[in-house]
């Protein structure tokens, strides 16, 4: 819906102003640290030096602290394990709902690593992230809570400031307590910044580059979901066809089915049989092929099921053809489909679409709790989507951060079942749109497919690498990540690595060579399609 993202921009620049007032008030913040005590310098007479505080003392020194509209609640001296070097964890709180986690190392690196959330946020969500220590130390870490305590998202409900605290808000404010309280610690300002997050935390790193271009050095976006709005409508025209049409619900037997007949048609579209789709650009299954003949079966889908089949491969389009959203490509429906779609999972017993359809478009655009969103129809509620995706939607226009030598990398798994990596593509082609065409676009910003991967991480598909230092060596030494070999690990519960395929640069793909270790990432050349 390409009036949202236009409403998009034009909130951008109200955050432009923003960015400003909430730059003085730091400024402010950092000159009263600066200026403490009776010399006018800051700095106690000659020869009154006070010792050194210890790790413990100087971790104690900050509990209780206000700076600005942020309570430093706790600090706690947390001793090094499991790889985790020692460090000081601070809880902090601003305003009445807005809470984030700082780790400060003993042994700094001189950088700050904001980590994302997912989902509504609602709480302070684990790391996963975790950049690897090396001899210059640790990063300063940081964490938060979305603005808010609520991970179903009924806080939205009639709440305009936890909606532009989730939307946009909540990580630039942190921030700012963050850089105030890491000047406290260690009387110093990060040299760099950096960003990563997935899902929601995907959105943030895109809406803190768009929106705040001067918060941060460099992110990384994986699994985006950039535009909230269009996604959660097109989970929503899903559940009508698998909730809401008698017939059209396609069961976990049959995602299997489908999961099947996709490796038969597009495994070896790339040289090798090897239980991943990875030239996703050739794969051109047709879930019509799979249409029952001879009565209702799991090895076959019903006309229902075939319907529901094309409304999640198909684009998603309003009645005057307005595209919404591309739809999702094929592959890993069997693992997918349980959790996204189908609902049966001890964790997800509600689809994770409706779920996600029903908390925006009840809270958010209706502003009605129990409004049943299998009668929703987008062309009645134009402008209340459009003043929802002013407000949580990412931009396109990455000018201003490209223009601060700022860079993106967008990484997305093709076996995603909860944001299709096709909407990223589309995010991909926008910036170029946005920034004046594909070169300047593809000097700040590379974006790479990761085969047979579902939603952030696991499938089948090699799920792990590090993008941090990917970022790190093009901020700090110019190298983008398409010049450093980037491998893609899966590694197994033990930390084994099983296989290894190289992290390919959009369009391309990883094809076999023919010959060599099919589990070896040097048997695999990145072609284009």
């Amino acid at each position: 819906m390409r009036t949202v993202h236009r409403a998009a921009l034009a909130a951008t620049k109200k955050g432009k102003h923003r960015a400003g007032y909430h730059a003085l008030l730091g400024a402010l913040a950092m000159s009263l640290l600066a200026c403490g005590g009776d010399e006018g310098d800051g700095q106690p007479p000659p020869g009154t030096e006070q010792p050194a505080k210890t790790p413990q003392e100087a971790c104690d020194a900050l509990s209780g602290v206000t700076l600005g509209d942020a309570t430093l609640s706790s600090a706690t001296l947390v001793a090094a394990a499991n790889g985790v070097g020692e460090h000081c964890k601070v809880a902090g709180l601003i305003g009445t709902s807005l809470r984030f986690e700082v780790e400060l190392p003993t042994e700094w690196n001189k950088k700050l690593l904001y980590v994302g959330g997912g989902g509504w946020d609602g709480a302070i969500s684990p790391i996963f992230f975790r950049p690897p220590r090396d001899a210059s130390g640790e990063y300063v870490m940081v964490a938060s809570n979305g603005g808010h305590d609520d991970p179903t998202g009924g806080v939205f409900l009639n709440n305009p400031e936890v909606q532009q605290d989730f939307g946009y808000l909540q990580i630039h404010k942190v921030l700012g307590a963050v850089l105030a309280t890491v000047q406290e610690r260690y009387g110093e300002q990060p040299a760099r910044k950096y960003f990563e997050g997935c899902s929601n935390g995907g959105r943030e790193a895109l809406i803190q580059a768009t929106r705040w271009p001067e918060d941060f050095d460099g992110v990384v976006a994986r699994a985006p979901a950039y535009s909230f709005t269009e996604l959660t409508l097109a989970f929503n025209n899903i559940m009508k066809d698998q909730l809401g049409t008698p017939g059209g619900q396609i069961t976990t037997a049959k995602a299997a089915t489908m999961s099947s007949a996709v490796l038969a048609e597009c495994d070896a579209l790339d040289g090798v049989d090897d239980g991943v789709v990875s030239h996703v650009e050739a794969c051109a299954f047709d879930p019509a092929s799979l249409l029952c003949t001879a009565g209702d079966a799991d090895t076959c889908l019903t006309q229902g099921q075939l319907e529901t089949a094309q409304a999640i491969y198909g684009e998603f389009t309003l009645q005057d053809g307005t595209s919404i959203y591309p739809g999702w490509g094929p592959g890993g429906e069997d693992e997918g489909f349980p959790a996204w779609l189908i609902g049966n999972t001890a964790d997800s017993p509600v689809p994770l679409q409706m779920f996600f359809a029903e908390s925006f478009i009840r809270n958010w655009i209706m502003k009605d709790p129990a409004y049943d969103t299998l009668q929703f129809e987008p062309e009645a509620h134009l402008p209340e989507i459009q003043e929802a995706a002013e407000v949580v939607d990412a931009s396109f226009d990455l000018t201003e951060f490209f223009a601060r030598e700022g860079k993106v990398i967008l990484v997305h798994g093709t076996y995603d079942w909860a944001i299709s990596y096709k909407g990223s593509i589309e995010y991909w082609n926008g910036v170029a749109d946005a920034v004046g065409g594909e070169a300047a676009r593809d000097e700040n910003m590379e974006f790479f497919l990761q085969p047979g991967v579902q939603h952030c991480f696991g499938g089948v598909g090699a799920d792990t690498v590090d993008l941090l230092s990917a970022l790190e060596t093009w901020v700090e030494e110019g190298r983008p990540p398409s010049t450093q070999n980037l491998v893609s690990s899966k590694v197994d519960t033990t930390g084994a690595v099983q296989f290894e395929r190289p992290l390919c640069k959009y369009p391309e793909y990883p094809r076999y060579n023919g010959s060599g270790d099919a589990s070896d990432a040097a048997s695999y050349t990145c072609t284009m399609p």
